[in-house]
């Protein structure tokens, strides 16, 4: 990273969790879905060759247990989210790594400073509203002050 320049430093710190954060919910997401499948499709043959049913039973348990996994932690969402805030904040870094050192001036580094803001903000935002969304899909208790609004 380079010291001398500590917005480039925290931009680059930036890119690099959303980098982490991207390529892990991707593997999840794919991870998700294909056990899903394979434990979808086992299910299938198993009562189709009659295997005892505690076993059909114990691999539809799991269908059904990576069904609620994939729909409470929507490792496909995040990774749209966290692939969007990178790519974002890849473009704005690549833009200010462009100009040469000597002029990156105030206006150039409040540009960098508002996008990883901005991108921050939204990253945010997103989530937020998954949270939300999926909250007021599946009501349980009493109703939280954020329903008041």
């Amino acid at each position: 990273m380079d010291t001398d320049d500590p917005l480039l430093a925290l931009a680059l710190e930036d890119l690099a969790w959303y980098e982490r954060q991207r390529d892990r919910a991707r593997r999840w997401h794919w991870a998700t879905e294909l056990s899903a499948l394979v434990t979808g499709g086992t299910t299938v043959v198993a009562a189709g060759i009659q295997a005892p049913a505690a076993v059909t039973a114990t691999i539809a348990g799991a269908t059904v247990f990576i069904g609620g996994f994939r729909q409470v932690f929507n490792h496909a969402e995040r990774h749209v989210v966290a692939a969007e805030a990178w790519s974002r904040l890849r473009q704005a870094v690549r833009r200010y790594q462009l100009v040469p050192e000597p002029r990156r001036g105030a206006e150039v580094r409040q540009r960098l400073l508002d996008e990883v803001e901005a991108v921050g903000s939204a990253e945010l935002e997103n989530w937020a509203a998954g949270r939300r969304s999926r909250q007021s899909a599946t009501p349980s208790g009493p109703p939280s002050v954020l329903d008041a609004r």
